[in-house]
């Protein structure tokens, strides 16, 4: 018999089927996106797929089948990272190994296709999964030189390929791979919602929780030098009632600190104007169904841009 603390055990037993309903409506909320945040031309290219995977790059071949994983055993491979990439969207993974002809024993490159479902999802495993200050370079929709490996995206695949022997020629490899892609698929042009604030030094996705608030998820931030300064900027879209609620819970956030702020209607730019003790000056400018946050840099400073962006 249950005890009064307890509750009865049909209601327990309730509440634990209900537990996988709920975990599916999270899990379907975290996999929507707004496409205009980040538009990756849609692509069907999945690792369900596999025909546009070489079987050589001379003067190495393929060594073995191609090994696959699921969500089930994803972590099988990537043992202590697999929920990273779950919780980005996977969907997915192709590993391909290659070695000289004739010395078929430990794989000289690596290349993992990651299907992670959305091209804003691949973009942002790009992100975390680059370290910063690496070299640009020009593969798929966006790519990374990081010496000794190269990470690219192609609408909603990520991209790693390894190397572990030096002086091979991953950049011509990995453009061979993103133009057998791009042939099999249509192009996947990376194109971002920015205004031209200047010259942009690193951009970044924040699926939650940027600068430490709940409300403000799938974020792109960008950091821009003008003259010799660096600062930064973040972009946000939404449905108007979404961004409603964002503007909102800041406001309530703002007043709930003590946080000053001025709302200037007033000049060719409105925007709310944010004397945070903690950030610095900052300021907030909506357009549409876009938010746009600037943090070290003054609203004059960045007029005819701004203006730019605010055009209908």
């Amino acid at each position: 018999m249950a005890s009064p603390e307890e509750p009865h055990p049909w209601i327990r037993g309730a509440l634990i089927l209900l537990l996988p309903i709920l975990a599916l409506g999270i899990w379907i909320k975290g996999q929507q996106y707004d496409p205009e945040v980040l538009d990756l031309s849609r692509s069907d290219a999945s690792v369900r797929d596999t025909s546009w995977i070489p079987d050589k790059f001379p003067p190495l071949s393929r060594l073995g089948p191609l090994r696959q994983f699921t969500r089930e055993n994803l972590s099988d491979y990537v043992n202590g990272h697999a929920e990273f990439y779950l919780n980005a969207g996977f969907k997915g993974l192709v590993v391909a190994e290659y070695a000289p002809e004739g010395e078929q024993r430990s794989p000289q490159v690596t290349i993992d296709i990651f299907d992670m479902g959305e091209p804003l999802h691949a973009f942002g495993t790009l992100m975390n999964e680059t370290p910063a200050n690496v070299k640009s370079l020009a593969v798929g929709a966006m790519g990374f030189d990081l010496g000794q490996g190269i990470n690219f995206i192609q609408g909603g695949l990520f991209i790693k390929m390894t190397a572990f022997v030096p002086d091979l020629p991953l950049a011509a490899w990995a453009g061979q791979w993103a133009d057998r892609l791009r042939k099999k698929t249509g192009s996947a042009e990376l194109v971002i919602g920015f205004p031209e604030l200047g010259t942009v030094v690193e951009t970044r996705f924040i699926k939650e929780n940027y600068h430490g608030l709940s409300f403000f998820d799938h974020v792109l931030e960008r950091t821009f030098k003008r003259d010799d300064t660096l600062f930064q900027s973040f972009l946000m879209t939404g449905s108007p009632e979404e961004l409603r609620q964002r503007k909102q819970a800041l406001l309530d956030f703002l007043a709930k600190e003590q946080i000053p702020t001025t709302v200037v209607k007033e000049g060719g730019i409105p925007h709310l104007l944010i004397r945070d003790p903690y950030e610095g000056d900052w300021f907030l400018v909506e357009h549409g169904n876009q938010l746009l946050g600037v943090f070290g840099m003054a609203l004059e400073a960045l007029e005819q841009p701004l203006k730019e962006f605010l055009k209908p």
